[in-house]
């Protein structure tokens, strides 16, 4: 957090700011100086083009005033090296030569005004004299930015310490407790009104967070109940006279009780955000048992299934969230392939359930997971994929969905 602060950025931002316009000024400063030499020659040439002008009308010999002006009468009469440049540049009016001349040309209605101003040039001869006044001033500006900078740091530290108060009480605070009643710590600025609407929000959250581990909590205990009460009904109904017909519908009822218990122990801890439990269980007989319960699905389907796990295979995982896993993509494979195969994989810590169905739309495959999200097909509210995925994130389990026209395929990684 200390390399990224605000006011970091700030001040090293105002420093850049600071030298790039002292770099700018240095580099004006040396247009400008040119500016001005060139202006000065283009105004004394063009004065002594006046002059000679003048003589020529009053019958004078043209004679320039500057020593270093020459008055050409003629295009001809200039010298060979300077013709040879014109008429390769015929726009120039301002050049030099390649042993180091400069010129300045100046046509006129009576001829033409060349002034070799080498010797005249200011700017150059105290090029090097400008450069270290620039440089000394680029370095004042260096220093007055730092210091600057330096006491800007300063004086956001001393603004800033009220935040940085704030953030430090909501990064300590408890996982299982948000914090309240600091809001009256920062009154009278602005951090104090965001650290006032920060604490009702928190107060929202806390009471919404709360209402839900009672409702979590609540509806366990409520449905243990009659889950014990229906369980020992069903124990005493398989002491009496069955026929075939009806132990098997009472072994379902049996097995569907068990699911429940298991589904909300699992469900209750995962609301309650408790930490995974090294376990290890045996995948066969699970997805055996998956199966069972959810066949009725595959009723007058032509489906293929094909089990591919050695009875002895087993996965890092506790059978209760195993089996809600199971139920869940088992399940949906099921009720959503109509004919085909389904093949179930576990090799390598890796567990796949790979059916031939229809897929799933491009569209929905990165909300699948979400709740509320479902296709068009589906007659649930949703929720299964969501809870495998929050499943897979408190356990710690890597999952991958990869789906196309061709079906679908569950990955699931256990590390």
């Amino acid at each position: 957090m200390k390399n990224n602060q605000l006011r970091t950025k700030i001040i090293g931002i105002f420093v850049g700011l600071t030298l790039i316009i002292s770099i700018l000024y240095g580099l004006m400063s040396f247009v400008i100086a040119y500016y001005v030499e060139d202006h000065f020659f283009n105004s004394f040439i063009e004065a002594e083009s006046h002059a000679i002008s003048a003589q020529i009308k009053q019958g004078l010999p043209a004679e320039p005033r500057l020593d270093y002006v020459t008055y050409y009468p003629q295009y001809s009469a200039m010298p060979l090296d300077v013709r040879e440049f014109l008429e390769k540049h015929p726009d120039r009016k301002e050049f030099a030569l390649n042993d180091e001349q400069y010129f300045h040309l100046k046509p006129f209605e009576h001829g033409y005004l060349l002034a070799e101003v080498s010797n005249q040039l200011f700017v150059r001869s105290v090029k090097n004299e400008l450069l270290s006044f620039l440089l000394a001033i680029f370095a004042f500006a260096t220093f007055i930015a730092i210091v600057m900078g330096f006491a800007a740091y300063l004086i956001a530290k001393r603004l800033l310490k009220p935040l940085d108060e704030l953030i430090t009480i909501i990064e300590q605070a408890p996982v299982d407790k948000l914090p309240n009643d600091f809001a009256k710590r920062f009154e009278g600025s602005e951090i104090g009104t965001f650290a006032h609407t920060l604490e009702q929000a928190l107060t929202r959250i806390d009471a919404f967070i709360k209402r839900e581990q009672l409702f979590t909590r609540d509806i366990s205990h409520e449905l243990r109940t009659p889950i014990t009460i229906s369980q020992g009904a069903i124990t005493l109904l398989k002491q009496t006279s069955l026929n075939d017909k009806q132990a098997n519908l009472v072994t379902r009822v049996s097995q569907a009780q068990q699911q429940i218990e298991q589904s909300l122990t699992t469900l209750l801890a995962l609301a309650r955000e408790q930490h995974k439990q090294t376990a290890h269980s045996r995948i066969l007989p699970l997805v055996e048992q998956s199966i069972l319960q959810q066949h009725n699905f595959l009723a007058d389907k032509a489906i293929e299934l094909v089990i591919n796990i050695k009875p002895q295979e087993t996965a890092p995982i506790a059978e209760p969230p195993l089996l809600i896993l199971l139920n869940n993509l088992i399940g949906n494979a099921f009720k959503y392939t109509h004919s085909g195969t389904i093949e179930i994989t576990y090799s390598q810590q890796s567990l796949s359930i790979k059916d031939s169905g229809s897929g799933i739309s491009p569209e929905l495959q990165t909300q699948i997971f979400e709740a509320g999200v479902k296709g068009e097909s589906s007659q649930g509210f949703g929720l299964g994929l969501n809870i495998v995925k929050r499943l897979c994130e408190h356990l710690s389990i890597d999952y991958q969905l990869t789906s196309t026209a061709n079906g679908n395929e569950f990955r699931f990684t256990f590390t």
